[in-house]
């Protein structure tokens, strides 16, 4: 697990954490990636194990689409949230949707 220190990190908010799987899908389609369920368990397996107060509390996730990004997820135990970062070479219209949609889903719980 890494801290999600990443140089090229470029975003990064806390979000609802039921509204995880929304984020990293809007996320995938701004970017190309074909975001799925094998996806979702991966991310959704790991972020019980992480905590965002720990150094080595991050987990990272490739998304490997036309923009290739690297998700940095870690929990808040005993909240509701999780806070993600996100790091590689995004182009300033994929960084801006993707500032756009974690406001939204820090701001809205999606059902």
């Amino acid at each position: 697990m890494t801290t999600g220190d990443d140089a090229r990190v470029f975003a990064g908010h806390w979000v609802f954490e039921t509204n995880l799987r929304p984020l990293c899908e809007a996320v995938a389609h701004f970017t190309g990636y074909a975001f799925d369920d094998w996806d979702r368990q991966a991310i959704d397996g790991a972020v019980a194990a992480t905590d965002a107060e720990r150094r080595d509390g991050w987990y990272a996730y490739p998304l490997a689409g036309r923009v290739p990004l690297t998700l940095f997820v870690a929990g808040d135990p005993g909240s509701a949230v999780v806070f993600v970062r996100f790091a590689g070479e995004a182009g300033e219209a994929e960084k801006a949707r993707i500032e756009a949609a974690l406001h939204i889903f820090s701001t809205w719980a999606v059902p």
